[in-house]
């Protein structure tokens, strides 16, 4: 069912209920009816977690195939993103500098 593979979509990208639907602009109540069995998620919600997520559709909908599709950006620059959210200025400068530097030396 839907409902099992969100489930299991919320572990694989450490995201509490709340987190997710937040991310897809979704009220956190709802989502909880849909990761519930209560409610069946409509297209437009499966389209948003698709695109938000990189999350392949017959996963998601038949439970075939890979979690994630191959467009967009891989779960390890996704979840290294995610990261930089809970990063104070001075931290997130350092990311960038580091970053900077990598990119840098990798051009030689």
């Amino acid at each position: 069912m839907i409902c099992d593979r969100l489930q299991i979509l919320l572990d694989e990208l450490n995201l509490s209920q709340r987190q997710f639907a937040m991310k897809i602009n979704l009220d956190a109540g709802y989502f909880s009816k849909i990761i519930r069995g209560k409610v069946n998620p409509p297209e437009r919600i499966l389209l948003l977690i698709e695109n938000v997520f990189h999350v392949n559709k017959d996963w998601l909908e038949n439970g075939q195939g890979d979690i994630f599709s191959n467009q967009g950006i891989s779960l390890a620059k996704k979840q290294v993103l995610e990261s930089i959210d809970s990063l104070n200025d001075e931290q997130v400068h350092a990311v960038s500098s580091f970053i900077k530097y990598l990119t840098e030396n990798s051009k030689s």
